[in-house]
């Protein structure tokens, strides 16, 4: 199980003596989850967490800044390897349900 670090929805672990915030929702997850006009659900693996990127132009000239706290998983789906990204609110709830 990979951990991410400093993501938005997350639980307090100790590692090394300090407690740091960890995401809830590891890589490696398999959820069912219904895409829309599909007829069933199909099961779906976490691959990746993606830190949200905006274009924002620094004093050098370079559009880059990262946002903390980035809310896409990118996901696989099972049955046909194609990948998409998911938003964390829908894979929490596959998982509760």
């Amino acid at each position: 199980m990979l951990r991410q670090y400093g993501v938005g929805r997350h639980r307090y672990e100790t590692i090394r003596g300090r407690a740091l915030p960890v995401g809830t929702v590891p890589v490696g997850s398999i959820f069912r989850h219904r895409r829309v006009g599909a007829a069933r659900p199909g099961a779906y693996i976490v691959e990746a967490w993606l830190t949200r990127c905006y274009a924002r132009a620094d004093g050098s000239g370079r559009f880059n800044y990262l946002g903390r706290n980035g809310h896409l998983a990118q996901v696989r789906d099972l049955s046909n390897g194609r990948r998409a990204l998911l938003a964390d609110y829908i894979i929490m709830h596959a998982l509760d349900s």
